[in-house]
């Protein structure tokens, strides 16, 4: 069996992952494993796709990837670490790449970015939650402009939640809408539902209902 060199690997892709316009497709004609298979010559000419030329941006990119995945040593270590993680560590620590295991590393990239992005966003709340305080009171109506922290899909509820800072204090709301609504902040309306301490950043927030995205253009 075929093996590979993790970083060259990791580099292909990175470069996949933008090609596919920074998105993880594992189905079609032109799948993140099919574009790292076909500049590895793993694939034969009647499913090789389309690659772009890879930059070198993706090498420096490759080598962040793998210095976080090599995290996954110490949560290893304290037993909270699943079947996935076990195998993405398993090969971050050998540095090489079996067939097999090409589209696990295809699937990093966009897990990578994703992981970055919450790990900042935590980071910010917990920043915030030093000096929030609740606002309002219950059943009272509220008005401002939001700045969205994190809008996340709640599978067991079948909506969404987003977290987000109002008047530098923290408050969160369950929507039918995602991030296309709300993008990255907007003007809303709502009431009140309750106050509690967050069981995740340890910080004053408030809980709203009834919100509405307010156009004031």
């Amino acid at each position: 069996m075929n093996t590979y060199d993790l970083k060259l690997v990791m580099t292909y892709a990175v470069s996949a992952h933008f090609q596919n316009g920074e998105e993880y497709k594992n189905y079609g004609t032109r799948t993140n494993k099919a574009i790292i298979q076909t500049h590895l010559g793993e694939i034969n000419q009647q499913h090789m796709c389309f690659v772009d030329y890879v930059k070198e941006e993706c090498a420096e990119v490759a080598d962040k990837i793998i210095q976080y995945y090599k995290g996954l040593t110490f949560k290893a270590m304290g037993a909270k670490i699943n079947d996935f993680e076990q195998r993405v560590l398993s090969v971050i620590q050998t540095g090489k790449v079996d067939r097999r295991d090409i589209g696990v590393i295809a699937s990093l990239p966009k897990a990578y970015f994703r992981a970055v992005k919450r790990d900042e966003t935590d980071a910010l709340m917990r920043k915030l939650s030093m000096n929030s305080v609740h606002i309002g009171s219950e059943g009272s109506e509220i008005t401002g402009t939001i700045k969205v922290l994190n809008c996340s899909f709640i599978q067991r509820f079948n909506c969404y939640i987003v977290n987000a800072e109002l008047d530098n204090n923290i408050v969160c709301f369950f929507t039918r809408h995602g991030d296309k609504v709300w993008g990255g902040g907007c003007d809303i309306k709502g009431k009140v539902k309750r106050h509690q301490i967050s069981k995740f950043h340890g910080g004053k927030e408030t809980v709203l209902n009834y919100v509405k995205k307010v156009d004031n253009s």
